[in-house]
């Protein structure tokens, strides 16, 4: 498996909207703001738990302010 996502569980999301669902401060030690992914539900679903563990960890960056932010063309790359 690469880049050891292998314990990378899938986030619990808060439905603020149809299209705005938000990823707590309290998933991930050090996280100092939320995740606010901006999709809808299929997008959401079907979008690789890489991109969450990334924009989680973009949520434990110094100054980060309000959010870390995933649109709805979130995607990893494949090269």
């Amino acid at each position: 498996m690469p880049f050891g996502y292998g314990d990378f569980k899938k986030p619990t999301f808060k439905k603020i909207s149809d299209v705005e669902w938000l990823i707590e401060k309290s998933f991930k030690p050090g996280m100092k703001v939320p995740v606010k992914v901006v999709a809808t539900k299929k997008l959401v679903d079907g979008m690789d738990l890489q991109v969450y563990d990334q924009a989680t960890n973009v949520a434990t960056l110094p100054g980060i302010q309000k959010f870390s932010y995933v649109m709805p063309d979130g995607h990893i790359s494949s090269s």
